[in-house]
């Protein structure tokens, strides 16, 4: 009985820790989605926050090593893109779901940033 407790606990853990793994992981359509980003980037934003993403003083802020720009969850990122904040307009009405989610993909991998690509289903 001991044995078969002993087993299953680790079949949970191999479970648990394959899960926070695979979560990690980009999804397949992750690089499609982050070279079309760079295109709708050059088209749409690379004016303001730089074809670099340093961005411009204060106005336009910087997309390169911005802790926001990779936070685990891109909810953030999201609601600015779609609804506009401050001096950013809104692009929800301009850009479908598959190019918010392309060029938010881009820019959380662009100049030395890291994070997991956002899927069109993410865009609300």
């Amino acid at each position: 009985m001991k044995a078969v407790v002993i087993l299953l606990g680790a079949v949970w853990f191999a479970l648990l820790i394959g899960a926070c793994e695979s979560h990690t992981e980009r999804p397949p359509d992750a690089q499609r989605l982050i070279d079309k980003g760079k295109t709708v980037y050059w088209h749409y934003c690379a004016e303001c926050h730089q074809a670099d993403g340093s961005g411009y003083s204060h106005l336009y802020p910087r997309l390169a090593g911005d802790p926001i720009v990779t936070l685990h969850d891109p909810t953030p990122l999201i609601v600015t893109v779609v609804y506009g904040m401050e001096t950013m307009p809104a692009f929800g009405q301009r850009l479908s779901t598959d190019e918010i989610a392309a060029v938010l993909s881009y820019i959380r991998n662009a100049w030395g940033n890291e994070a997991v690509a956002v899927s069109p289903r993410q865009i609300h």
